[in-house]
């Protein structure tokens, strides 16, 4: 059996507010394989983006391991992490917020490789730099270019491409789509799974739009309110959603498929609680319909298939 590339272990992160603090991550415990796509899908606020900037240690953690080839790299510091970092890379939602605006293509892309210290003669950065521009989709002709000089869609592949700079193995990719027009946001997708297939990466691939992620995951987890609810390979997922979040987010996906017209439906009613010192229990309990008193103890994931986990009193035995 293939070991997972990136794995959590009870995951967590709290930040301290006035209030009390906020669990923003809870418990969550993942695997991805190499060259796979773990999909990470919930509506905003749910601790998504948090989750990702967690296992790349741009947040610390609260609690709990993050394994990298089967090491927890939270103990690491220093040059230890430097090196990990190499292996460990982000693309950012926003690609206009990402890039230094007083930097030109190459020299965005050729920072991480000088800061890294991989190259030092500047005839083989510029080389390389040409190099991860081609395999980007990126014009020879736009090096010289500055970041308000180009679309969004090349923006993002500056953005990926100055990720790509210093040949990692994982990448955490944040909603990379979200602000791209649909015949761009299709381009991104597929420059994506074609570095995926010639490098072998492996995809962290954070969005809110359940399209992209079944187009482009191996397998999804949802969240909701930081907490992993349910979790199984893509195409079971879609097929047999369980939990009634993960039908709610499904039901409101527009289809012009009529032989679902009949389908049940799901609305959600009710006011999202707060993240701030939670009750224990069901943190969806208050939207769901099928809520009932036991909602108000913990819960843990169950599989109810090989590989398909969900958070649910309604399918404890």
């Amino acid at each position: 059996m293939t070991a997972p590339l990136v794995e959590t272990r009870n995951l967590k992160k709290y930040f301290k507010t006035s209030r009390g603090l906020l669990h923003a991550v809870e418990d969550v415990n993942l695997q991805i394989l190499p060259g796979k796509t773990l999909g990470v899908v919930g509506e905003s606020g749910c601790g998504k983006s948090t989750l990702g900037r967690t296992i790349l240690r741009l947040q610390e953690a609260t609690d709990g391991e993050i394994l990298y080839n089967g090491e927890n790299i939270r103990k690491y510091r220093g040059k230890d992490m430097r090196k990990i970092h190499l292996n460990m890379q982000m693309v950012f939602q926003d690609p206009y917020s990402s890039l230094d605006p007083r930097m030109s293509v190459h020299d965005l892309i050729a920072e991480p490789v000088a800061v890294c210290g991989l190259m030092r003669n500047k005839v083989e950065i510029k080389e390389h730099v040409h190099e991860i521009m081609e395999m980007c989709g990126l014009p020879a002709n736009h090096s010289n270019l500055y970041p308000h000089e180009l679309d969004g869609g090349l923006r993002q592949r500056v953005g990926l491409a100055r990720a790509m700079a210093v040949s990692p193995k994982f990448i955490v990719c944040d909603e990379p789509v979200s602000a791209l027009d649909v015949s761009i946001q299709a381009q991104i997708l597929n420059l994506l799974m074609d570095l995926q297939e010639q490098r072998g990466l492996c995809y962290m691939f954070i969005t809110h739009d359940l399209c992209v992620v079944k187009h482009i995951s191996n397998e999804i987890m949802v969240m909701y309110m930081g907490q992993t609810i349910e979790y199984a390979p893509t195409a079971e997922l879609f097929a047999h959603p369980a939990h009634p979040y993960t039908k709610a987010l499904l039901a409101a996906v527009p289809t012009i498929d009529l032989s679902k017209r009949n389908q049940e439906h799901f609305t959600l009613k009710g006011e999202v609680t707060s993240p701030i010192n939670p009750a224990p229990g069901c943190r969806f309990a208050p939207r769901c319909p099928y809520a009932c008193d036991k909602c108000k103890e913990p819960c843990q994931l169950h599989e109810i298939a090989p590989g398909h986990l969900v958070s649910c009193k309604l399918f404890e035995k």
